[in-house]
């Protein structure tokens, strides 16, 4: 009987986050003493890229990108606090707690973005928070802070292969 070696290799997919891009610039609401304005710019350096994908792999696949906001505070005033919240979209595909990658074949790929590295909570509409102070000038004040998202592509996903996308908007309110 003669026996023929057979290898088997994993099934790889290129993985696309084509979301998260652009700038949004806002007028913000911001409490304080003097006369004042704020305004906020919001940026994604990067998109997501998750890279190949093997379902077969006992680890899911994870990567992070940043969202990066710039908060100016312009005019006279003695201390001025700005108040945001920073939401996720559910992008073209699923919902906030189901996002999903479509791809070349009909079943999509599942995936989530979440606000810490231990990716328990999921980042939906809202979900990131922060305020500041900073002395208002007539040239400008300029806070600027980052949010690490965090993405996942949990394990066993067998799919089409192929490049997988979805398209995430960034919304900051004031």
């Amino acid at each position: 009987m003669k026996r023929t070696a057979c290898s088997a290799s994993a099934l790889a997919l290129a993985i696309g986050f084509a979301g998260l891009l652009g700038t949004h610039d806002a007028h913000a609401a911001c409490t304080g003493v003097g006369l004042f304005s704020c305004s906020a710019t919001v940026t994604v350096p990067l998109p997501l890229a998750f890279g190949n994908y093997d379902p077969s792999s006992l680890t899911p696949k994870d990567n992070t990108t940043a969202i990066n906001v710039v908060g100016t505070v312009t005019g006279l005033g003695i201390l001025v606090t700005l108040s945001y919240s920073i939401g996720l979209s559910a992008g073209t595909g699923g919902s906030i707690a189901n996002r999903q990658l479509t791809g070349p074949g009909s079943t999509p790929l599942g995936y989530n973005l979440y606000t810490t590295n231990a990716r328990t909570a999921v980042w939906g509409a809202g979900t990131v928070t922060d305020s500041y102070s900073a002395l208002a000038s007539v040239g400008g004040n300029s806070v600027p802070r980052s949010y690490t998202v965090y993405g996942r592509i949990p394990i066993g996903q067998y799919v089409a292969p192929g490049s997988y996308s979805n398209t995430i908007t960034v919304t900051v309110t004031y």
